[in-house]
């Protein structure tokens, strides 16, 4: 095993379900920091601003501070900024305060589309393909395409199924993907590390075998873990025979990697 320089983690689904953090996940983050072994969260969540999923992170008996996690949120923002584009911002209440100060007033000129529950109904949808179809300079952004996500009752729809659909209506539209499993979002977690030049050093960690450990974690040579915790189903593994191993838990996964560090 290559020597590790830095971890990034996953954390729906591999440090919390819900409200509830997984087995081992605590006390595996805090061996982590006690080792020196320098990480970072990267979350496809788009539900909360970062400010919101650090307060869940510490309600849930996490110790970790706000420049420690990396989003899909603020990487769109400076997207949109730098494109100067007015969007319709199909998010949840508690995302938009990392969007405050980005223009949204009519006429809208790009659709921008996470994990919103509250606006996955028809009205909002249709608002969203008009303003596609009717101008085709207008991008579609979509803070990632996950299928499913796991909650405490079970597993849930994510955003991909209704950014596809857009995708269909509107004939020629294809989305700008911004969260993971893009090359560019792992690219800014590695900068943000000074790791980006010692990739195959630096390890992913997550429950989501296409996300977390497909496409840009492969292509950048990440050493990459599955655990089978969140939305695991049994045999993902066997969907990509590249990756370097399958854990039982967040908790497994770290004294695995700390066993490994001291022979």
């Amino acid at each position: 095993m290559n020597s590790i320089r830095g971890i990034l983690i996953d954390i729906s689904g591999t440090l919390l379900i819900g409200n509830k953090a997984c087995e081992g996940a605590i006390s595996g983050l805090k061996k982590l920091r006690e080792a020196g072994i320098s990480f970072r969260f990267c979350t496809n969540t788009t539900k909360e601003s970062r400010s919101a999923i650090l307060k869940k992170l510490i309600d849930s008996g996490f110790d970790t501070n706000k420049n420690e996690i990396i989003t899909t949120l603020s990487a769109c923002r400076d997207l949109i900024i730098s494109r100067k584009l007015r969007p319709l911002l199909l998010l949840e209440e508690d995302a938009l305060e990392d969007f405050q100060g980005v223009p949204t007033e009519e006429p809208k000129d790009a659709v921008v589309i996470g994990l919103s529950p509250s606006n996955m109904r028809y009205d909002m949808l249709n608002k969203a393909f008009r303003i596609l179809i009717n101008n085709k300079n207008a991008p579609l952004i979509a803070l990632h395409k996950s299928k499913y996500f796991a909650e405490s009752d079970g597993l849930s729809l994510g955003p991909g199924p209704f950014v596809s659909a857009l995708e269909y209506a509107c004939e020629g539209v294809k989305a700008i993907v911004i969260g993971k499993p893009e090359k560019s979002f792992f690219e800014s977690a590695l900068k943000d590390m000074n790791l980006l030049e010692k990739a195959n050093h630096v390890v992913m960690i997550g429950d989501d075998i296409e996300q977390d450990l497909g496409g840009g974690a492969k292509e950048l040579g990440l050493i990459r873990y599955l655990v089978k915790t969140g939305k695991y189903r049994s045999g993902d593994e066997l969907r990509d025979p590249t990756i370097d191993g399958v854990f039982d838990n967040f908790g497994n996964f770290v004294d695995f990697i700390l066993n490994n560090i001291k022979k």
